[in-house]
């Protein structure tokens, strides 16, 4: 029988050349302290009257779209720490063969899908809108808004589908490690999502999931393309959509709720065994199933 993963040992293939185990804790540390360093560095570079009217507002869909493109900051540091540990380039994290066309088949396929569960049985709470942003502006704001956060998951992809898939599928054969420790690890970066331990669990177990299922498109295609088309077009509805009023990263939706205190999420653990926690691990799970699903029909394997 045809392994499905076949194209996976050609695109790990780069990562044999310096594999050393401490060189990929370097790496990783180095990133890390470039994702906290960028919007200081951000800070520290930009006059403080054009910093505040543009990246500090990122209830504006000006400041979310510069938010999305500060992770291209973050990409070219972590390019370089790779090149520089592992002398070997963008090139090799991507992964070879037809990158783009997955890319847009994927984006295409997912975005068909989400429209279907999001868009076209009403579960926008239309009573709760507030506010309705002009469509024209609204529209015009989706290609800058579509680049941006292509690198913005393009970013995350790289980092933990491209660089830590490959450098641990050389230490370990096993699928448990080399598809599972990243995704538990995109998972964990995704816990202060959350207000509180309770939906911190939840963002993690749902990022976890999104891992998985990256992944796996990753070890079918030899690529990062179809991932990071999923990718991108997840955190395109999760932000063009709908948005909270006064709330971070809001400023690209077009219908907006009212403000609410974020404190109002800060659940203890115990309420993770409530119906209503069970029945958002049911969605989350249903969710990434739907788009994991329409990626392998957009690449088919």
């Amino acid at each position: 029988m045809r392994d499905p993963y076949n194209a996976h040992s050609h695109f790990i293939k780069p990562a044999w050349v310096l594999a050393d185990p401490w060189r990929i804790a370097v790496v990783l540390i180095g990133f890390e302290l470039a994702f906290i360093a960028t919007p200081e560095l951000i800070y520290y570079l930009t006059p403080w009257s054009v910093y505040n009217a543009t990246y500090n507002q990122s209830e504006t869909a000006f400041g979310t779209t510069l938010e999305f493109l500060s992770f291209g900051v973050v990409l070219a540091l972590f390019v370089g720490l790779v090149r520089l540990f592992h002398r070997r380039g963008l090139q090799s994290l991507l992964g070879y063969g037809p990158l783009i066309a997955n890319y847009l088949r994927a984006g295409l396929f997912v975005g068909i899908a989400l429209f279907v569960v999001e868009i076209a049985p009403p579960f926008i709470e239309w009573r709760d809108i507030v506010e309705t942003r002009d469509f024209v502006p609204w529209l015009l704001w989706l290609g800058p808004a579509l680049v941006a956060i292509t690198i913005q998951s393009a970013t995350e992809e790289i980092v933990y589908r491209g660089y830590l898939q490959q450098q641990l599928a050389v230490m370990a054969q096993s699928r448990w490690v080399w598809m599972g420790v990243p995704s538990v690890m995109f998972g964990a970066a995704h816990y202060f999502n959350g207000y509180g331990p309770s939906e911190g669990l939840l963002w993690a177990f749902w990022a976890t999931l999104l891992g998985l299922a990256c992944a796996d498109l990753t070890a079918r295609t030899g690529n990062l393309g179809a991932a990071i088309g999923l990718h991108t077009v997840n955190n395109m509805f999760a932000s063009v959509i709908v948005g909270i009023d006064g709330w971070p990263s809001s400023g690209l939706a077009r219908y907006i709720y009212a403000y609410v205190d974020q404190s109002i999420y800060d659940y203890s653990l115990h309420t993770l065994l409530q119906p209503w926690a069970l029945m958002e691990v049911l969605i989350s799970a249903t969710g990434v199933a739907v788009m994991w699903l329409a990626a392998r029909l957009a690449i088919r394997r």
